[in-house]
């Protein structure tokens, strides 16, 4: 019989993600994650796979939290352009906060790194753009229902551009020295709303 898990496997990949998110793909041993999550060797192998099954469980535990930290916000109910300004307010705080220490995002950093030479990595990076352009197609279907939207351009041509802005100012928030910069990006992404 199999001897059960004797460690917190979301914890481990709690971990194991910051790891990840911290060094990236390629500059992350498997030492590295030994350590940083307390889990044996034979354990992480055993629970997650190899590295690279690891780090897929990671992005997808990312996607996850990402939805119940920030995305959540686009589907709440109020006027849209105030529903807007709370996401991007909140993707400032975040993307500028201590804990997040100016790492990015993690699927960004991911796109721009490993994203286009590893075919699997692509496509869970491509799933995260899609669910979120999603999330913002239903948002903005919600702003024309009550009148809010003021572009010429269509509702998944805008979803694209807000998933562009997203991506945009996590990038910014790497260097930025004045969060000013990144909410006027974030004031003219907003100004497709009325």
């Amino acid at each position: 019989m199999a001897r059960p898990k004797e460690f917190d496997q979301e914890a481990a990949l709690d971990k194991a993600l910051e790891v990840f998110w911290e060094k990236g793909y390629e500059r992350t041993s498997i030492q590295d994650l030994v350590e940083h999550t307390g889990v044996h060797r034979g354990s992480l192998y055993d629970t997650f796979g190899d590295k690279h099954k690891l780090f897929l469980t990671c992005l997808d535990r990312f996607r996850m939290v990402a939805k119940e930290r920030v995305y959540y916000i686009l589907e709440e109910e109020g006027e849209p352009k105030e529903v807007l300004q709370r996401f991007f307010t909140k993707l400032i705080d975040v993307s500028l906060s201590d804990e997040h220490q100016r790492r990015g995002c993690f699927v960004t950093n991911t796109a721009m790194g490993i994203g286009n030479s590893d075919p699997v990595i692509s496509l869970r990076v491509e799933a995260h753009t899609l669910d979120l352009e999603t999330t913002f197609y239903h948002f903005l279907i919600r702003a024309q229902q009550k009148g809010a939207l003021k572009s010429k351009f269509g509702i998944r041509e805008l979803a694209r551009f807000l998933v562009n802005t997203r991506h945009g100012l996590h990038v910014m928030a790497k260097t930025a020295t004045d969060r000013k910069m990144l909410e006027d990006a974030a004031a003219v992404a907003m100004s497709i709303l009325v």
